[in-house]
């Protein structure tokens, strides 16, 4: 199947009908507010302060990210403004949309799905997206994280509001090797993919995220035929290719290696570093998440011993 991702105003076409008594989570209303003034023509720094500030429980995660070992500052930042001076904008509306994702996304009630190893999942494929945009040049590395964060969104949500359908493709993913967009595709004929972009939508993400977060599952060819193989789509297409830490695959590592060096410039060589650029963010980073990030692990192993061979 093709899966042909389109402009804005499109994935409410798509998933209206079949969603039509799904009923989504509410996002937090101060993160509303902040993705109002980011999607806003006039949006001005000092509102998004503000606006972060606000928001005791916002403002508490951004200031222990920025002064967590991960940043390595000499001094403790006390206050948003500082915090926004030394990240910038778009590094602090990553960790903003990335804490909102972790806030509003539902507790599937299924044994199935495992939240440890879904979070553990996220973070390394978005920190590997980071690094893919800055190692490649292809597109802004702060947005590659951020719509990698955004990009399995559905998986959560679906397996909560829609379990009567999604619960047995979900259950099929678990008990074979077989890729999770191809077994959806096959069984309701759309993706997690398309449902999270539709979700993102529904929650009035930047159109810029939707596209990307949207796309995450095509291949090289179906992003060049949609205008988006220059952009940060392919980068986030390419971190997605990382197994899951329930299933980590050696043949999916070299595949990873092998697409990042046709489609970004990223000769093999290259994977040892790229493999200790992540391990090293993750560590930093988990108690961010409060994940214990054991899980991760095995997965990062076995990238190691792929990029060694």
């Amino acid at each position: 199947m093709d899966v042909a991702i389109r402009g804005p105003g499109t994935f409410k076409d798509e998933f209206a009908e079949a969603f039509r008594t799904v009923k989504l989570p509410v996002l937090p209303a101060a993160v509303s507010r902040l993705l109002a003034e980011v999607n806003s023509p006039e949006a001005e720094v000092g509102r998004i302060e503000r606006i972060i500030a606000a928001e005791p429980l916002i403002s508490a995660k951004v200031l222990r990210t920025i002064n967590s070992s991960h940043f390595a500052l000499r001094t403790t930042v006390t206050s948003i403004r500082h915090a926004v001076a030394l990240l910038g904008l778009d590094r602090i509306r990553s960790i903003v949309l990335s804490y909102a994702v972790l806030e509003s996304v539902p507790h599937p009630p299924t044994s199935l799905f495992k939240h440890e190893a879904f979070w553990s999942d996220t973070l390394l494929r978005s920190l590997l997206a980071r690094i893919l945009a800055r190692r490649s040049g292809i597109g802004d590395e702060e947005e590659a994280f951020t719509a990698m964060m955004l990009a399995d969104i559905s998986i959560p949500v679906l397996l909560t509001v829609y379990a009567d359908v999604y619960l047995s493709v979900f259950a099929r993913w678990s008990g074979q090797p077989n890729e999770l967009a191809q077994l959806e595709r096959d069984h309701v004929g759309w993706d997690h993919a398309l449902a999270s972009a539709w979700i993102l939508e529904k929650w009035e993400f930047p159109p810029a995220l939707v596209m990307v977060a949207g796309a995450h599952n095509c291949s090289a060819e179906q992003l060049r035929r949609q205008g988006l193989a220059g952009t940060v789509a392919l980068p986030v297409m390419v971190a997605s290719l990382l197994p899951s830490a329930l299933k980590p695959d050696a043949a999916r590592c070299r595949n990873l290696i092998r697409v990042a060096r046709k489609e970004l410039n990223i000769a093999p060589p290259a994977w040892p570093a790229i493999h200790d650029q992540v391990r090293e963010s993750f560590d930093a980073i988990c108690t961010e998440f409060d994940l214990a990030g054991h899980l991760a692990l095995e997965v990062l192993n076995v990238l190691r011993e792929t990029a060694n061979h």
